[in-house]
């Protein structure tokens, strides 16, 4: 459907959605995992307190939870560094998707978008029930939406955020992260934001947060972001299934080298496998549902320390021009495709 121009709220006030150019639409700039109750890796214990070096990648490619620095972004510095060199690769936004409860800090990520030039949006809600507050365990699902509601319409530091989530669902989707789920579902149905749904993309749990999000809370289609589809790009009914569903299918695992032993997750699919996942999709005539980006969370993700930054998506639009996609395609995935979302949440309503 058609939607018109809306405007956005950013960490530095409002911009109009025909404004936000080439984006990022699922990033971390500032996070804290280590809070989440972090163990040390039963084969490498001596590398919990260990800091991020390069000469670490290589071990932390297969034990990224094993080093408590490595579970958080705290430099101010390095996520500048980062958003200068995505502008200067052609990059005009970053959408950072850290909730409270994970280190969002939407005063610095305003301080980096302006010492930068890249527009940033800031998200909103909770992700997985080892960082939710006590209110989701005693307070009902109205009771949530109302503290959410609050934090999106009369903000303590006085900035807004753009988005909500990203909404956490672990492996075990415990009844707390679905009572967090319908929460923020009844919130988009109030303030008309694209919602960001974290998902545990080997574990195939989008189904339920489909009947959930879609079925039973009546958000739009249109307005949910099912994160991480990277993992499930071996299955193709199960991928084509969730694109008939209307909702936007996020790769955001581009390059990542990982091996995650979190129970429930596995290895980081390569970008060649990622890219026939997508070109299945494209040509089934799905284009218009992808979003691409790289969560970027974890230290050894910067260029600093060997990662990719917030730079690899360019490199990955090359593999997708190489396997024949067209070009106007390629180029509207991280343009028109994250402008429609915001544009078609906003004006969308569903009874």
């Amino acid at each position: 459907m058609s939607a018109e121009t809306i405007r956005v709220h950013t960490v530095c006030g409002t911009i109009a959605s025909d404004k936000l150019g080439f984006v990022l639409p699922h990033e971390h700039l500032l996070n804290d995992m280590a809070s989440g109750n972090l163990q040390p890796d039963p084969l490498h214990p001596d590398l919990l307190e260990k800091k991020v070096t390069p000469e670490l990648a290589w071990i932390l490619r297969e034990h990224p939870y094993g080093c408590r620095d490595n579970c958080g972004l705290d430099s101010v510095e390095d996520a500048t560094e980062e958003c200068e060199y995505f502008r200067h690769l052609g990059g005009d936004t970053v959408i950072e998707v850290t909730p409270q409860g994970q280190g969002r800090d939407r005063v610095k990520l305003q301080g980096i978008a302006k010492a930068s030039g890249v527009t940033i949006i800031s998200g909103g809600g909770w992700y997985l029930e080892q960082f939710h507050p006590e209110a989701t365990r005693v307070d009902d699902v109205d009771e949530l939406v109302d503290m959410l509601y609050e934090d999106y319409t009369n903000p303590s530091d006085g900035i807004n955020s753009g988005v909500i989530g990203e909404i956490g669902i672990s492996p075990r989707m415990t009844e707390r992260e679905i009572k967090s789920l319908r929460a923020a579902c009844r919130l988009q149905k109030r303030i008309h934001l694209p919602m960001y749904v974290h998902l545990p993309g080997w574990t195939k749990l989008a189904r339920d947060v489909i009947r959930i999000a879609l079925d039973e809370e009546g958000v739009p289609a249109e307005a949910l972001c099912l994160c991480h589809m990277d993992p499930s790009g071996n299955d193709p009914q199960y991928q084509l299934e969730l694109a008939q569903s209307g909702a936007h299918l996020e790769f955001d695992m581009l390059g990542m080298p990982y091996n995650y032993r979190y129970p429930g997750e596995g290895q980081s699919p390569s970008a060649a496998q990622t890219t026939v996942a997508v070109s299945r999709l494209v040509d089934e005539g799905f284009a218009q549902s992808l979003l691409f980006s790289h969560d970027m969370f974890l230290k050894s993700m910067l260029r600093k320390n060997g990662g990719n930054g917030l730079a690899y998506v360019f490199e990955f639009l090359e593999r997708l021009s190489i396997a024949g996609i067209d070009p106007a395609v390629i180029q509207s995935v991280n343009t028109s495709n994250v402008r429609r979302l915001f544009e078609q949440s906003a004006q969308v309503t569903k009874d």
